[in-house]
């Protein structure tokens, strides 16, 4: 059975490397083969119970998914159909299989151990950090900005609903939508929460919330190194 897992990942190791050189680059190869490998170290005879394309196609939407591949924005690009096209099997597999590998592995858009070297959240949480209380806080929060009074929330505040408007300066894509939603998050209490973000017909970002207005004042201090600015907020009625 050992023999005929190694041959299997053979195949599945070759099919995966054609499609990267053939279609994407060479950090996506990178970050494929480190994904292989460690399903191979996690359990020497994972290749036998699975087709080989769909292996190799699920390795790379894995690492895809994790890397904003579907967002047309960035390049290289490719949709999990197009993949999918490539190797000859279906959608919904290879989804489910990739869904199953990123749980295996912890991988999401936070983990940077399968994120490529250019990643833009990468970046993202370099500039950020855990405090003891275990908020996440700007890294380079000003000695004279206490913990406690970044963290303090107005909690005799009443939440309610609310629209925050959003200028960017230059072009932007999902994965800007991502980063916007994930700093947000951070400056949130238990009680408050996004209720969805997404692009207007006039190119604005409309994130809307259901919190306290305090935390929009927070959330811009987060933006003042990013290309992004608010430009309004509105109550939700």
């Amino acid at each position: 059975m050992k023999n005929l897992a190694q041959s299997k990942a053979n195949d599945i190791q070759k099919l995966f490397r054609g499609y990267c050189k053939k279609h994407l680059d060479d950090d996506y190869l990178r970050l494929c083969n480190k994904l292989f490998n460690d399903l191979f170290e996690s359990d020497d005879e994972i290749f036998n119970r699975g087709k080989e394309n769909i292996w190799a196609a699920a390795i790379v939407w894995a690492i895809g998914s994790v890397n904003f591949l579907g967002d047309k924005s960035f390049d290289p690009s490719a949709s999990l159909s197009d993949v999918c096209n490539y190797f000859k099997v279906k959608t919904s597999t290879v989804g489910q299989k990739a869904s199953r590998i990123r749980e295996w592995f912890d991988m999401d858009y936070f983990n940077d151990y399968y994120q490529r070297e250019d990643s833009q959240i990468s970046g993202l949480l370099k500039s950020l950090v855990m405090i003891e209380d275990g908020f996440i806080v700007p890294r380079d929060l000003p000695d004279n900005e206490s913990e406690e009074s970044f963290l303090d929330d107005d909690s005799e505040e009443l939440p309610g609903h609310y629209i925050i408007a959003i200028d960017t300066k230059g072009k932007f894509g999902q994965a800007d939508l991502y980063q916007l939603e994930y700093l947000f998050k951070t400056v949130l209490s238990e009680d408050e929460k996004i209720e969805k973000i997404e692009m207007s017909v006039s190119k604005q970002i409309h994130l809307y919330f259901y919190g306290r207005p305090a935390k929009v004042l927070a959330f811009e201090k987060k933006l003042n190194t990013y290309k992004f600015t608010i430009s309004d907020v509105s109550n939700k009625l």
